[in-house]
């Protein structure tokens, strides 16, 4: 069951409030001037919040990226094949470039590029 406190009562009893959360499981809403602020939840409530979000974001991002393809795609239908691989060639030596120039990743060659 949630359980609701001001944010005084909060700061006199933080160490009884956390363990409450952990020992229950629920959460705990710290409210100031009667409205919700924070809330205290377990640690493993709070690492599965971050995945769902951080699976959400990933989402959203690959959706944003087949929308950007299918645009190219459509911009794009003339290209042979052979065009269209030397293209994708392209960026991704810039984005490879890029990616290594902001220390982001270490890329060794082989060979000439």
């Amino acid at each position: 069951m949630t359980r609701s406190v001001s944010a005084t009562e909060a700061k006199a009893k933080l160490s009884d409030l956390m363990k409450w959360a952990v020992k229950t499981g629920d959460d705990v809403i710290i409210q100031s001037r009667g409205y919700p602020q924070v809330v205290i939840v377990p640690y493993k409530e709070y690492e599965e919040l971050r995945q769902l979000k951080e699976r959400a974001r990933r989402a959203a991002i690959i959706a944003e990226l087949q929308e950007i393809a299918r645009e190219v795609q459509a911009q794009n239908e003339d290209l042979s094949y052979e065009q269209a691989e030397a293209l994708a060639d392209e960026i991704t030596r810039a984005a490879i470039d890029q990616l290594e120039a902001k220390g982001k990743i270490h890329f060794e060659r082989s060979g000439a590029a």
